[in-house]
């Protein structure tokens, strides 16, 4: 049974995913990690492709900061929920939105492996929560 071990790696892995650092994430995954990502809707399989999507959405959020919140544990993993945000630094949204921050609450479901690491992550959340909470401000 999961437990405080898995909930302290998923809170350092977010820490990592918050960094800034393409290559902080790197030793919390096993291997033979995927990243599954539902508003992307592809697995990223292997820490190469991983990192090359995570590195791409750093470009556009160099300071992307995702902070766990409530967590609860399985057999083989632990789910948690948090809130991402970063500050838009280009005009994707529209140059009315430049500099604002926005943010995006979804949940993550972790797998790992009998050494602790990372097997599979899964993000949960919504693709609009972006531009709804820009248009809030």
């Amino acid at each position: 049974m999961a437990g405080q071990k898995e909930i302290d790696t998923a809170i350092e892995l977010f820490k990592a995913w918050s960094s800034g650092d393409a290559d902080a994430p790197a030793p919390f995954f096993a291997e033979e990690c995927i990243l599954r990502d539902i508003v992307a809707g592809e697995d990223k399989v292997g820490w190469p492709a991983i990192r090359e999507f995570f590195a791409a959405g750093l470009v556009g959020s160099p300071d992307l900061e995702l902070i766990p919140d409530k967590f609860w544990t399985a057999d083989d993993g632990v789910a948690f929920t948090w809130r991402m945000s970063a500050t838009v630094t280009s005009d994707a949204f529209g140059a009315d939105h430049k500099g604002k921050r926005w943010y995006s609450d979804g949940m993550t479901y972790l797998e790992f492996d009998g050494a602790g690491m990372v097997t599979l992550e899964v993000d949960y959340h919504h693709g609009g929560a972006i531009m709804r909470s820009l248009e809030s401000q």
